[in-house]
């Protein structure tokens, strides 16, 4: 045995690595959460710039997506062919959709990483006026895929939206 480690009755125990393992445990942490706050953000811009394939294509096969409301975008959908489908008719309606991340919060490891998200959303109506929702989104990540996004915006907002499209002649 080193100076460090000691025979504990059949258990090897450390002495002296405490506060040097939980610093490196720390800052290990931080960088995963560091790099997933990237890859979230990553995976905003992909939406707003229509790159869906790269998009559903961080998604596990049996993903989950929600979005509320009693409306054409409400519901829940299974699989990236599904999700991706949500997000060519949320393009369709709104060719500049953007979403813009205001606060990523990550929580957990790779195997299981919970990440809420509040952002912007900025579109514009046919006819030229804004549209400006905002929201929050949970994901949950297992070694790197998403396996849930739930996204919760104001749905009467939403609502609205699709209504005035309708009026527009965007149906």
């Amino acid at each position: 045995m080193n100076s460090r480690g000691t025979n504990d009755g059949g258990k090897f125990v450390l002495r002296g690595y405490g506060q040097e393992v939980a610093t490196w445990v720390a800052s290990q942490t931080a960088m995963y959460h560091a790099f997933v706050r990237t890859k979230v953000r990553e995976g905003f811009a992909l939406l707003s710039s229509g790159q869906l394939d790269a998009l559903t294509g961080q998604f596990a096969p049996d993903a989950v997506f929600s979005f509320p409301g009693e409306h054409r975008l409400g519901g829940e959908r299974r699989g990236p062919q599904a999700i991706r489908e949500w997000f060519v008719e949320t393009l369709r309606l709104f060719p500049d959709f953007e979403v813009q991340p205001r606060t990523i919060l990550v929580q957990g490891g790779p195997w299981r990483t919970r990440v809420a998200t509040r952002f912007d959303v900025l579109a514009t109506f046919p006819d030229g006026a804004p549209y400006r929702n905002e929201g929050m989104q949970l994901l949950e990540l297992r070694w790197g895929r998403i396996h849930e996004d739930r996204l919760f915006e104001d749905t009467q907002l939403i609502a609205a939206a699709l209504d005035r499209l309708a009026e527009l002649g965007v149906r």
